[in-house]
Formats: C-alpha cells, structure tokens, sequence
C-alpha cells in the first residue's frame, strides 16, 4: 500500500508490478545510455527522479520535454516520474519503496545502506580517479560474502557509472537486473549487521581508552 501510494504520489498509475527505481545523481554521460537500456526493456520500469536532478541528461533523452514535479513521460517500457526534492524522513520512506537506488556522495549512501536495498552509489569524482580507488575500497567491505555472479554484476555496473563509461553502463545492466534478488537480500544482512554493532561514540571511547 506505501509503494501504491508513492506511486499515486508520482502521477504513475497501473505500474503496481513495474520495478522502481530511484534516481538521485550527479551528472552522468552513462545516464542516457541506461535510460535507452531501461525504455528497450522487456520489463516495465519506473525511475522516480528528484526534480533538477541529471537536468541536462533527461533534458537530451527527452528532446526537452523533462517532465516537471508530479508529471511524467512514459518511452517504451520506461516510465520517468519527476517529484519534488524532499526532507531526510520522506526520502528516507522512498528509498525503502523501490527496488533499486542510485544515490550519491556520503549522506544519501548512508541512508541507502540503512534501506536495506540494492543501490548504485555514484562518487563525487576526484583528480588523478581517487574516487574510484574509495569505491574499490568501499565494494571490498560491502561485497563480502556476496556470492558469484552478483558480486561481478554490481561491481561492473559501478565501475561503468563512476566512470560514466555509457557502452560499460548499457551492457551491465542486464546482469545487475538479474542480480537484485541476490544483492537485496545482501542488503538486508549488511544493513542488520551495522545495526548490530556499537554506535560511534561508543568506538571512538574504546579507541581513547586503547590509547591510554
């Protein structure tokens, strides 16, 4: 009932079946490429964007005619709905909804981690490709115990949006749709695993007493 009333909430009807995905990214030269990839589909998909996110990439997809907030442009199996920008507890309702969430910097990887759900996270990029160095860094931590093949599927899926590698992008896709069941129920353990574990403050207490 909560993801039917997203849905309303977006101007989207009949799509109760369709997979839902949230997008909320820098600018991204591989966006276009996946929103082809999403439109030739053979499964409806629905991509429920912030609006003034990846202006100028939707703004080329959809020759100009970018959907405004509550509005939406449907394109073979894709359905883009545009929604307004939102407080941290709604976006928070959001990503638990959808099936998939691109997210981006630290403060909405952090939530996506907390949703328990696949996401892609896109990193702010750095000279010399330091952001992708973090990302490995990051994946090495995350993937563990994620079995083959979903592990490679995310990780070339990641690989090829922080690079915004379109042709990487587009041929991904496929094995990171195929992986999300896998990658869902990953989600969830990590998600259950950092809530196991102390809080911050608590750490940084115990690293003082060990220094001591």
């Amino acid at each position: 009932s909560r993801r039917a009333a997203l849905l309303r909430e977006a101007g989207v009807d009949g799509a109760g079946q369709a997979l839902l995905v949230s997008l909320f990214c820098y600018a991204n030269p591989a966006l276009p490429a996946l929103l082809d990839q999403w439109a030739d589909g053979d499964d409806a998909l629905v991509c429920l964007v912030p609006e003034g996110i990846a202006r100028s990439e939707l703004d080329r997809f959809t020759a100009g005619a970018v959907p405004h907030a509550g509005q939406t442009i449907v394109r073979g199996a894709l359905t883009i709905a545009t929604l307004p920008m939102v407080d941290q507890d709604t976006f928070d309702r959001r990503l638990w909804r959808c099936d998939l969430n691109f997210v981006r910097g630290e403060d909405s990887l952090v939530r996506a981690q907390w949703a328990g759900r696949p996401f892609v996270w896109q990193l702010y990029p750095q000279d010399e490709d330091a952001h992708l160095a973090k990302m490995d860094a990051y994946l090495t931590r995350y993937e563990a115990g994620l079995p083959e093949p979903a592990h490679a599927m995310q990780r070339a899926f990641w690989y090829g949006w922080n690079d915004g590698n379109a042709d990487m992008v587009a041929s991904s896709w496929p094995g990171l749709r195929q992986a999300l069941p896998t990658l869902h129920r990953h989600g969830a353990a990590w998600a259950a695993a950092q809530a196991a574990g102390t809080d911050l403050a608590t750490r940084l207490v115990d690293f003082c007493d060990r220094r001591d």
